[in-house]
């Protein structure tokens, strides 16, 4: 995957604003080079030692399973198509198997099987719309434990390799397909940094590490994640005040009251700048932006 996003980079990639790093110097296509060059030299260190042969065979993994894309049969109740495969892959089973996107919870799930997600104590004294919030959130990590304990049941393979998986080993790949098209080139840092960070513990027999960053890159990737996680408090604050997705997304009979919500927003966000230059990146890092498309 790294070398084909290369070849995409080397062909179509251009300097883009890199908002969250500089206000004025263009992020460029040599610096994803860079990083997708270290990716290859640091992936000895993301796969575990072949403790169980079946997780690392190649197996064909559809990675956006959601209601939209599955059909079933009324009557029968079994699927009968399946749609959108354009971003499966065959790959090792352990870099991309997980939670499918139609059964996975969005909040945390308890690790403990033997328990299961309960109304609080005041439930019964709440309003409405906060009764309808908390039971679909029960409801949605039910399913998501259900789906774990059938999991558990009845595919040993799937469940052995989701508790072998490491978000540390198994994030770069799932990011570095399709990383420059998608702004994940601060994700992918990251990431690589998280590795060699744990390159030890990962894979002892590779010493010294194979890649590293240098002072500079370090500095330049420090300033960039003071402001993403800015900007991560203020999609936590709408994700929790008023159940805003952070890709935008809403159920259609509350988006007049988001959008009005999230102009105050915007403006209370931009308005707090202490200087002109603090207030065209507040402007400019805002998450909710409109785009031509």
């Amino acid at each position: 995957m790294a070398r084909s996003e290369m070849k995409f980079v080397e062909a179509h990639a251009h300097p883009r604003m890199n908002y969250a790093r500089s206000l004025t110097k263009p992020e460029l296509p040599d610096e994803i080079l860079d990083l997708l060059a270290r990716y290859l030299q640091l992936s000895s260190a993301m796969m575990p030692r072949q403790s169980i042969s079946d997780i690392h065979s190649s197996t064909l993994w559809h990675p956006d399973l959601h209601l939209d894309n599955v059909f079933v049969d009324p009557k029968s109740k079994r699927i009968t198509h399946i749609i959108d495969w354009q971003s499966s892959a065959a790959l090792q089973f352990l870099y991309q198997c997980g939670i499918p996107p139609m059964f996975k919870h969005k909040g945390s799930v308890s690790a403990d099987m033997t328990t299961w997600p309960k109304r609080p104590a005041n439930y019964d004294s709440l309003e409405k719309d906060e009764k309808e919030n908390i039971d679909n959130l029960i409801a949605s990590e039910r399913l998501h434990k259900y789906y774990l304990a059938i999991t558990h049941n009845r595919n040993p393979r799937h469940w052995a390799a989701l508790q072998l998986q490491d978000s540390v080993r198994t994030q770069p790949t799932r990011i570095v397909s399709g990383v420059w098209e998608d702004g994940d080139v601060f994700f992918l840092q990251q990431a690589l940094i998280r590795i060699i960070n744990k390159q030890k513990d990962l894979y002892p027999e590779s010493s010294p590490c194979p890649a590293s960053f240098d002072e500079q890159e370090m500095a330049l990737y420090s300033h960039e994640e003071e402001n993403r996680s800015y900007i991560g408090d203020v999609l936590t604050l709408l994700r929790s005040n008023w159940g805003l997705h952070p890709d935008g997304s809403i159920e259609s009979s509350r988006f007049d009251e988001m959008q009005i919500k999230l102009i105050e927003m915007k403006e209370a966000f931009v308005g707090g700048a202490d200087n002109e230059e603090d207030r065209i990146l507040a402007e400019k890092l805002w998450p909710y932006q409109d785009r031509v498309e």
